[in-house]
Parts: C-alpha cells; sequence; structure tokens
C-alpha cells in the first residue's frame, strides 16, 4: 500500500512540474512579443 501512495505523489510531482515548466514558457513567449512590439514601435517613432 506505501509504494502505491509512493507513486503517486511522484506523480503528482511531477506534474507540478511540468505544469510550471509550460506556465514559464507562456510568460516567455508573452515577453518576447511584449519585446517585439515596444522595438516595432519605437522603430516608428524614429
Amino acid at each position: 500500500m506505501p509504494n502505491q501512495v509512493t507513486i503517486i505523489l511522484v506523480a503528482m510531482f511531477f506534474l507540478i512540474l511540468i505544469s510550471i515548466q509550460l506556465t514559464l514558457n507562456k510568460i516567455l513567449v508573452i515577453l518576447k512579443e511584449i519585446r517585439l512590439l515596444i522595438k516595432s514601435k519605437k522603430d516608428i517613432d524614429v
């Protein structure tokens, strides 16, 4: 019985890690897009 509990805990831990990774990747993509928008806006102003 304790074996199943540890397997479940490890699986949940990996799921949490993967979801955090995906969230960070989305944030990075959004930040890159914002940076590109700011660059293009500066180019237009100049």
